[in-house]
């Protein structure tokens, strides 16, 4: 049995009003590779899903002659070019809006793991996006994994948080049995860290509890919006607002598992 592999990265602008989601992932047993783009510009929110055949191994690009992403993993690079959708809730196919991104980050970065086989890094990340001919420009802080595993890990209930400013970043996750998180607060390592946080809402509130430091947070959403998943919905928000009185802004992704 091969392994799936997925790469992604994302920017969220520091007031939570401008963010873009790359999202690459194979199977090659199933001859699937799914491209996921997501783009929140001006109020405006932007999404495509598709799915194709897997590329070869040695291959950069991901899709066909109408959606296709590039990746140069080591150059901290990617490209899309992509027909997406303007609603909130993303299904697989081609939409009528044409979306190009070209995204750059930084290759080093506050570096850890939740989970086994994946590689996740809080990074400074810059964006500039082509909607229909208009241009966008993304700068702030993202995130950036790439993960394989034997099986899709889609299958049970999860909540997870990446959140991230210039003094302190954190990514969390609840799945199960697995409650914990890594990244930093002011230079002092967060590596894990458990996470408590509320239920989906407009406003939730959040700590981080590390030895020798706990950390209250509040994030307000600044956009929702829904993927398909196990048969449900995958509910995700971008959120701004504060970890232990220091700014923030990132994701939080809440599934309920897969359907019955």
């Amino acid at each position: 049995m091969s392994e799936t592999w997925s790469a992604y990265v994302d920017v969220v602008s520091p007031d939570g009003l401008r963010a873009l989601i790359l999202r690459v992932s194979h199977d090659p047993d199933a001859d699937r590779a799914e491209l996921w783009v997501h783009a929140f510009v001006d109020g405006r929110l932007l999404g495509h899903m598709s799915a194709h055949p897997c590329p070869p191994i040695a291959s950069p690009d991901t899709g066909d002659g109408r959606q296709q992403v590039r990746l140069a993993l080591d150059q901290g690079r990617a490209w899309a070019t992509v027909r997406a959708a303007e609603a909130d809730r993303t299904v697989f196919g081609e939409g009528s809006i044409p979306l190009s991104v070209s995204v750059r980050w930084a290759v080093a970065g506050q570096q850890g793991s939740n989970l086994r086989g994946r590689d996740e890094r809080l990074v400074r990340v810059g964006a500039d996006l082509d909607v229909g001919g208009r241009i966008t420009r993304i700068d702030g802080w993202g995130h950036h994994h790439t993960q394989r595993q034997a099986h899709p890990r889609f299958a049970v209930p999860f909540t997870y948080a990446s959140l991230r400013g210039d003094d302190v970043g954190f990514v969390g996750l609840l799945a199960g049995s697995v409650r914990r998180g890594f990244g930093a607060y002011r230079a002092q390592r967060l590596d894990g860290a458990l996470m408590t946080i509320d239920p989906p809402a407009v406003g939730r509130h959040l700590r981080v509890s590390a030895p020798g430091l706990e950390l209250e947070g509040r994030l307000e959403r600044t956009c929702r919006y829904w993927i398909p998943m196990g048969g449900r919905w995958r509910d995700g928000s971008i959120v701004t607002g504060t970890l232990g009185g220091l700014p923030v802004s990132g994701v939080v992704n809440d599934y309920a598992g897969p359907a019955a």
